[in-house]
């Protein structure tokens, strides 16, 4: 399990954080007092935010590098933001389909692929 310790970026932001750990059940769960969302298969991700600079880092604690085009578009939306955000790096087709092959090989028609990370609720 990857513990963020603030030294990762140099800077002293944030307590330790881990991402939410996944929990298998062996029978489905419907609640209709809790939501339900769609799996996409993806990368696990933390997204790191300061200073109007988002680093995406692995469960493990290793940058995402190859996915630097979705760091900078989390920098331009939150300019001014100081967070960790716990997520899902995806792959989605034009009609909004998961296409986890695009996202694992980086392969695909930037304009009929895009990559984004799906926040992962509670």
């Amino acid at each position: 399990m990857f513990i963020f310790r603030p030294a990762i970026l140099g800077a002293q932001m944030f307590p330790q954080f881990q991402p939410m750990p996944l929990l298998k059940r062996a029978a489905p769960f419907d609640d209709p007092n809790w939501p339900s969302e769609l799996k996409y298969d993806g990368y696990r991700a933390l997204a790191v935010i300061e200073h109007g600079h988002a680093q995406l880092l692995s469960r493990n604690g290793h940058p995402f590098a190859s996915f630097s085009a979705l760091a900078e578009s989390i920098s331009d939306c939150l300019p001014n933001v100081r967070a960790v955000i716990d997520g899902e790096i995806c792959s989605l087709d034009r009609r909004g389909r998961p296409q986890f092959k695009n996202l694992m090989f980086r392969r695909g028609n930037p304009e009929e692929t895009r990559c984004l990370l799906l926040i992962t609720s509670p």
